[in-house]
């Protein structure tokens, strides 16, 4: 027991940090300081114990010199346990950029507030796909415009690069900060998503890290307050929130700087989603530039984008007067926007099969997980979701229809215990194998429990739902030989390709379970869908994805660790790089 004159502070529930907004080259419009240009932000993240480095319980920092070969002293932001203090709260922009202390701060805060909203969305603490507790940070990883996530390294890696003769930093930039950690948070929750698949698999995982990383930005009000007119004083004008318009704002844009870099003929950052013209070109599977990964992935940046300002301008209509509206209410809606988007993009994932991912999953697993922790959608998000899909020719195939038809009294609950099922992949592999038939389930492959993961999730209106969401994959490993004699004619198409050619293929779903432990959804895709194989394969082929054996959907054919970072590689059939 304490002495009675020992006085206890409560412990902290955040901390809050100066980061930058965007990037360097992002200014504040509105800003009268000559030497605090840069667009700024006070964020939260949750407090945690930090030691030197910065080090968490999620995140080391670690400041590698690769000219030096050296490691720099580890940086203190803390006055003790579950204490931290901001250094850079009133400082010039020139203190900033040279201050490697604060490249710590802002490369560390960023991922922390990135985390943060996974695991509130979630409901749960996310685990790192190379399951060890703490993810390194590196700022000054090498001399390259790039940066990527090595989960051989357990690592972020950001690299600087000089350009016109002044060093930028990629770590100072919150779009590839927010979606590199993106990439690694990703990777945990569904460590098959970067495996050889539908051409829809890879681009999405750039896509919802380029997702997160701008509707992050959003969320913060004050700067969509700062930048969402150059106007001075507290209202803007109705055109300043044309729907036109607002596709404009720097706040849509990827990456400004390095885009500048990347893309010196473009400009205007490195992708812009926003503007994308509806088409359905990238459906043609003869066009190679809607095959490259980002390339691909900016129709579905576009479909949120356009999901985000459709939904901001319509809360909007209520508080224009005489042409005119508050800017602070301007940018609250936004903001709210943007972080109810976001949190429904996060849900989705767990409503997600862990294979052979296509754009329309993803859709369905939005509208599915949405509807129910928010029955009532009072500004329409999801049929604005499926208005701004739909122009780009993606709609949904099991919303607002259930995926399964399959009533619950079907399956066999006896003798499993409710509890196990929400916890314990052993006794889900037992439930699949007892219900296979029902859940439509070939016993002939080979089929893993891969993780069963508890949920529990808020919606907007306190509504409390409680799940545990179970992930299992199949697999087979044969020749094409053996393919053309299960599916003759599904496979007639790659008949110039030897017999002997080694191929994987996969099937897998995600079952949820509710909190009685009776099954409410199942999202699959089956491994003897060999209409879905074959396309599969015919894409591999094309692009010439295949391992060093020269077999096809093993893996992606690239060094350990290198798989993020050679998907920011420029391609050269697209133009499109980072």
């Amino acid at each position: 027991m304490l002495p009675a004159t020992v006085q206890t502070a409560p412990t902290p529930r955040s901390f809050e940090f100066t980061i930058l907004a965007q990037d360097p080259s992002v200014e504040d419009p509105n800003s009268k300081n000559a030497e605090r240009k840069m667009l700024r932000a006070r964020v939260r993240i949750p407090a945690h114990t930090v030691r030197p480095g910065p080090r968490g319980p999620r995140f080391h920092l670690v400041d590698y010199d690769p000219v030096g070969r050296q490691v720099a002293p580890p940086y203190d932001f803390s006055t003790g346990d579950a204490k931290a203090r901001d250094l850079f709260e009133d400082v010039s922009d020139k203190a900033l950029i040279d201050d490697r202390r604060f490249h710590a701060q802002n490369l560390y805060v960023i991922a922390g507030r990135t985390l943060a909203a996974f695991e509130s969305a979630l409901g749960r603490r996310i685990p790192w796909a190379f399951r060890s507790h703490q993810l390194y940070l590196v700022p000054h990883a090498f001399q390259e415009a790039n940066a990527y996530y090595s989960d051989v390294d357990q690592a972020l890696l950001f690299g600087d690069y000089t350009p016109a003769g002044e060093t930028v930093f990629t770590c100072l930039s919150h779009d590839i900060v927010a979606h590199e950690t993106t990439h690694a948070i990703l990777d945990g929750l569904r460590r098959r998503f970067d495996v050889p698949g539908l051409p829809d698999q890879p681009a999405f995982h750039e896509a919802f890290a380029d997702i997160v990383a701008l509707l992050s930005v959003f969320s913060m009000r004050e700067v969509v307050n700062r930048l969402i007119s150059n106007r001075e004083g507290g209202t803007v004008q109705e055109s300043d929130v044309d729907r036109d318009q607002l596709r404009t704002l720097s706040l849509v844009k990827m990456a400004d700087e390095l885009g500048d870099a990347v893309h010196r003929e473009r400009g205007s950052g490195l992708r812009n989603s926003a503007e994308l013209e509806p088409t359905e070109a990238w459906k043609d599977p003869t066009n190679a530039e809607w095959e490259e990964p980002h390339r691909r992935g900016e129709i579905l940046v576009a479909a949120v984008m356009g999901t985000l300002i459709e939904i901001w301008r319509r809360r909007l209509e209520g508080l224009i007067q005489q042409g005119r509206l508050d800017r602070e209410r301007a940018a609250e809606e936004g903001s709210k926007s943007a972080t109810h988007l976001l949190s429904m993009m996060i849900r989705a994932i767990d409503y997600c099969p862990p294979v052979d991912f296509e754009f329309a999953d993803f859709l369905d697993a939005v509208l599915i997980s949405d509807q129910e922790v928010a029955p009532d959608d009072e500004h329409r998000y999801r049929d604005t979701l499926v208005e701004a899909f739909g122009v780009f020719g993606i709609r949904p195939r099991a919303w607002p229809q259930a995926p399964s038809v399959v009533p619950v009294d079907a399956y066999n609950y006896r003798d499993f215990n409710y509890v196990a099922l929400r916890s314990e992949p052993e006794e889900v592999f037992r439930f699949i194998w007892e219900n296979a038939d029902v859940l439509e389930i070939d016993r002939s492959y080979y089929l893993k429990v891969e993780e069963v993961l508890p949920s529990a999730r808020v919606g907007p209106d306190g509504f409390l739902v409680a799940e545990s969401v179970a992930v299992y994959v199949q697999q087979l490993e044969a020749t094409l030989g053996d393919l053309r004699r299960l599916a003759p004619k599904e496979f007639s198409t790659l008949e110039r390709l030897p017999g002997e050619t080694p191929v994987k293929v996969w099937g897998g779903g995600t079952i949820i379970f509710d909190q009685f432990g009776r099954v409410k959804y199942h999202l699959y895709k089956g491994l003897d869908d060999w209409l879905r194989q074959s396309r599969r394969l015919q894409y591999l082929v094309r692009r010439g994805i295949r391992d060093t054996k020269g077999g096809y959907g093993f893996s992606l054919g690239a060094p350990a660790g290198m798989r993020f970072a050679l998907a920011h590689r420029p391609d050269e059939q697209a133009g499109e790089g980072w």
